[in-house]
C-alpha cells in the first residue's frame, strides 16, 4: 500500500502542532529581526567606540591646555604687544581711533544712538529668541552671553572703516554691513553636534531669521567650528552665531588674541609663530562625526 510523503514543514505532531524548531523561528521573527538586532548591536558598538574616542580627545585636549596656555604667555614676552591710542572723543564732539578712525561730531552722536538702539534690540528681541531655541531641546547651551553685544568703540571702528571705504554711506547704511554688532555661541557635546547644528538652523529660520551666510570651517588648521550670519528683517540687523563644541570654543578664546593679532599688528616673523600656535592648538580636537554633511551657504561653486 503506497504512502504518500508528508513533507518536513508540513509534519503535524500529535498535539496539532508544528514542530519546535518551526514555531520558534516565526516567533523570532524570522531573517528581518536578525538583521534588525545585528545592526542595533553594530549601532551600539559604533556609539562605544565613538564615544572613547570623544573621551581621549577630550583627556588630551584638557592635558595640553596648559602648555598651550604657556606657549601663549611666552609668545608675549617675546612679542610685546604694540599698544594703540586709546578711542577717545573729541573737544567738538567727534571721535577717533588712531590716525584712520575718524567720525564727525554729528555722526558720532548718529553712530551713540544706533549702539543705544541695538544693545536694546539685542536685549528686547533676539536673546529671548535665541533662548527659545536653546529650550526647545536638551543638549544644546548658549555660551558667553557676557560678550553678545560688540562693545561701542569697536562697533564705532568698524562704522568709521566702513565710512571710510566708501563715502556717502549713512550710518545706518554702514551698521548693516557689520556682521558681528549682536553675536551667540552655541555649544553641543561632540555626538550631538551635527544633528544640534542642523536641527537650530532649523529653529533660528522659524524664528523669523534670515540666513544670509554659513561656514563650515571644521577642515582648517587655524580654527575649527562652524560660522553662521543672519538678518532680522525687521531692522536689517545682522547676528552671528557660531556653533561649537566645548573644547573648540575653548580653543577659539585661547588663540583668539592670536588671530586678532595677525589681522592687525603682526610682523611676518610673529605671524608665521602666531599661525604655528593656532595650528597647534587646534590639532588637539576631534571632529564631530558627519560634520562635513553641513554645507556651507551660499554652497562653494
Amino acid at each position: 500500500m503506497a504512502v504518500d510523503r508528508v513533507d518536513e514543514g508540513d509534519r503535524v505532531e500529535p498535539t496539532g502542532r508544528r514542530p519546535a524548531a518551526a514555531a520558534s523561528s516565526r516567533a523570532d521573527g524570522g531573517p528581518d529581526r536578525v538583521e534588525a538586532e545585528r545592526q542595533a548591536i553594530t549601532r551600539r558598538l559604533h556609539r562605544v567606540l565613538v564615544d572613547h574616542a570623544y573621551g581621549v580627545a577630550r583627556d588630551a585636549w584638557t592635558q595640553a591646555v596648559p602648555d598651550l596656555r604657556a606657549a601663549w604667555e611666552n609668545h608675549k614676552e617675546r612679542y610685546p604687544e604694540r599698544l594703540r591710542p586709546p578711542p577717545r572723543v573729541t573737544p567738538d564732539g567727534g571721535w577717533v581711533a588712531g590716525p584712520d578712525r575718524r567720525l564727525s561730531p554729528e555722526q558720532n552722536a548718529e553712530a551713540s544712538k544706533a549702539c543705544e538702539d541695538i544693545a536694546a534690540e539685542g536685549r528686547r528681541d533676539i536673546l529671548p529668541a535665541l533662548k527659545r531655541v536653546e529650550s526647545a531641546e536638551p543638549g544644546r547651551r548658549l555660551a558667553g552671553l557676557d560678550h553678545m553685544l560688540k562693545g561701542e568703540d569697536r562697533l564705532k571702528e568698524k562704522i568709521a572703516e566702513r565710512l571710510a571705504a566708501k563715502p556717502g554711506r549713512t550710518i545706518q547704511q554702514a551698521i548693516i554691513g557689520i556682521s558681528d554688532p549682536v553675536r551667540f555661541t552655541f555649544t553641543y557635546n561632540p555626538p550631538r553636534y551635527a544633528d544640534g547644528v542642523r536641527a537650530d538652523v532649523e529653529r533660528l529660520k522659524t524664528e523669523g531669521f534670515e540666513l544670509v551666510k554659513l561656514k563650515n570651517l571644521w577642515a582648517q588648521e587655524q580654527y575649527k567650528g562652524i560660522n553662521s550670519q543672519w538678518r532680522r528683517p525687521e531692522t536689517g540687523l545682522r547676528v552671528e552665531v557660531q556653533f561649537h563644541t566645548p573644547e573648540s570654543l575653548e580653543a577659539k578664546e585661547l588663540t583668539h588674541k592670536a588671530y586678532e593679532r595677525i589681522r592687525s599688528s603682526a610682523s611676518p616673523a610673529e605671524r608665521d609663530e602666531l599661525e604655528a600656535f593656532q595650528r597647534q592648538a587646534n590639532a588637539f580636537l576631534l571632529t564631530p562625526e558627519r560634520t562635513e554633511e553641513i554645507e556651507d551657504y551660499p554652497e562653494k561653486r
